[in-house]
């Protein structure tokens, strides 16, 4: 069944769509287990994983430019990995969790111990394209888009 149609069956009128898109060349890695955080019900959410040097999404709520959400990021490798963006710029965002460290004038970035989940609240302000990658491996990119998205 498309995307579309299952969001017409959910009768959803209005909405937010992100779409991650994949980039980045798988190397090496594990994947351990990973203990994950819990957001409050009332965000929508999307979950991202770092796994064998790629950004996978994990799971994926409707979200809608100018409401809270959270972005959780697991680093499911064996190495540290970073995680900026140029959302991430003068705005109001929180982020933390064990094992992860905020660097930057204000918050550039974070890096994320391996088996870590890193969780960031933040209000996106306008619709388009979310670009993020590692500082750590250049080669670890990925994007996110938000869209609004008439479903009848």
């Amino acid at each position: 069944m498309n995307k579309h149609r299952m969001l017409s069956l959910r009768r959803v009128r209005w909405g937010a769509l992100a779409v991650l898109g994949l980039m980045g060349w798988p190397m090496i890695g594990a994947t351990p287990s990973v203990a994950l955080d819990v957001a409050p019900a009332q965000e929508p959410r999307i979950e991202i994983a770092i796994r064998d040097f790629t950004y996978v999404r994990t799971k994926m709520q409707p979200i809608r430019a100018g409401v809270p959400m959270v972005l959780l990021v697991h680093n499911e490798d064996s190495v540290t990995h970073g995680f900026i963006s140029p959302l991430f710029l003068g705005r109001s965002l929180q982020g933390g969790g064990e094992g992860i460290e905020a660097f930057g004038t204000g918050i550039e970035g974070f890096h994320i111990d391996p088996g870590k989940t890193l969780m960031i609240r933040l209000t996106p302000d306008q619709q388009g394209k979310i670009t993020f990658r590692c500082d750590l491996h250049p080669e670890v990119q990925g994007e996110l888009y938000l869209l609004d998205v008439p479903v009848g």
